[in-house]
């Protein structure tokens, strides 16, 4: 399967109406003419992305004077056919978030960064900006759309292969950190508006229990690996006990943190949410897509998707100390340079605070590992959200020699219990 199916046709409200529309209010001009007629096509191929349906455009127009012009689009729209999908996504405001993210909180993020000399690039509404806004509406359809930078360079890559693609050498929005929104200094959004926490309460939790057809069948294949693996028997009972009570454990892992400096995080940190520019074979730039999840909580949510679901298990094997002291330095830099109100956490902080929720690194072994390694082009998505596919991680050799390690790391941590 090449393009998810239901963006192998689009809506019949996404015409050259709308489009004149749209650019309409983009140039501030009433007499915008499209030269020719709009054609779609699928933003992405299946399985890089879930949470909306995808579309993109390349439209010609004349504004007033007869000043042609061109933009390539990608629009995001919200599931409208029945199915899981739409049934997985109804019941959040994922959209709303987004919207807001791109029209008020990512602004005065920029705004609070430019204050202390740092460069934060996000949507914005203008065609001369780095993966601009250029639309966004709730009605009478639900609908972001951006503009397409992939002309441009910027690509979707695959897992980082060293330590150095972090950011050391180039500007790496990775590293600005990778926790969106740090707790500012007195006029931040945040303590300017009470109800900051409470419009971006984070409910990842409460949607990966909801997905338990594939987190029970990615326990079930890993609880069979497990006992198929001589060297690894041991664990079965561990991690049936971890299975047993994992909505617990999801629940206390993406809550906000009372001991730890809260943030505003992307949520959905993985390889395939980040863009980059590369010159001579190298990346030197990277920015994020995809605002949908970002939610008020403990930090190190993002920091074990940066360690897990951005760079090869290599690079996380010989340098993940390293990735987290590299994070705790900007982090640590950024609040002192904020003015933050509290107190600046120490490093040793974080590493305990990595040690509390450490609950989620395990979790992302034993399911996100399917996200990983699924070529999900190639498979049903419904039926890999349904737990009807096999991880192919399993059947890795590295991935076994892996679990040897990091098993017995979590069992010498007090993570999960013989």
């Amino acid at each position: 399967m090449q393009f998810n199916h239901d963006e192998l046709s689009s809506p019949e409200w996404l015409n050259d109406d709308y489009f004149r529309h749209v650019l309409c209010k983009l140039e501030c001009d009433s007499n915008v003419r499209l030269i020719g007629a709009c054609v779609l096509r699928p933003g992405t191929k299946a399985g890089d992305h879930f949470a909306s349906v995808m579309y993109r455009t390349t439209l010609q127009y004349y504004c007033t004077a007869n000043v042609k012009k061109t933009i390539n689009l990608i629009m995001k729209i919200k599931p409208d056919t029945d199915g899981f999908k739409k049934d997985l996504l109804d019941g959040d405001d994922f959209f709303g978030k987004e919207i807001r993210m791109y029209t008020e909180v990512l602004p005065q993020m920029a705004a609070v960064m430019r204050s202390i000399g740092e460069e934060y690039q996000y949507p914005k509404y203008s065609i001369v900006q780095t993966r601009s806004l250029v639309f966004a509406s709730h009605e009478p359809h639900t609908i972001i759309i951006l503009e397409d930078v992939s002309s441009q360079g910027w690509t979707m890559e695959g897992l980082i292969k060293s330590c150095s693609e972090f950011g050391a050498n180039h500007r790496c929005n990775c590293q600005v950190p990778c926790s969106l929104c740090l707790a500012t200094r007195e006029e931040s959004m945040y303590l300017q508006d009470p109800t900051f926490a409470s419009q971006y309460q984070c409910t990842i939790a409460k949607i990966l229990c909801s997905m338990r057809g594939m987190t029970d069948g990615c326990f079930r294949s890993f609880i069979s690996f497990l006992s198929e693996t001589a060297e690894l028997q041991e664990f079965v009972a561990p991690i049936e006990h971890f299975h047993a009570k994992i909505d617990d454990v999801l629940q206390a892992a993406y809550a906000p943190s009372e001991t730890f400096a809260n943030v505003l995080i992307h949520g959905d940190f993985h390889f395939k949410n980040l863009l980059h520019l590369q010159s001579g074979g190298k990346i030197v730039d990277t920015i994020f897509v995809d605002y949908q999840m970002c939610s008020w909580c403990s930090p190190v949510v993002d920091l074990y998707y940066l360690t897990y679901m951005i760079p090869e298990q290599s690079v996380k094997n010989a340098h993940r100390d390293e990735i987290i002291y590299r994070y705790y330095q900007k982090f640590a830099s950024l609040l002192r340079r904020l003015n933050y109100r509290g107190c600046v956490p120490t490093l040793t902080e974080l590493q305990v605070e990595l040690l509390r929720k450490a609950e989620l690194e395990l979790y992302h072994y034993i399911v996100f590992s399917a996200f990983l390694h699924t070529d999900l082009s190639k498979v049903d998505s419904e039926a890999f959200f349904l737990g009807r596919t096999d991880n192919p991680a399993l059947k890795m050799e590295e991935f076994k020699e892996t679990m040897k390690t990091e098993l017995r790391r979590f069992l010498y941590h007090g993570i999960i219990e013989n």
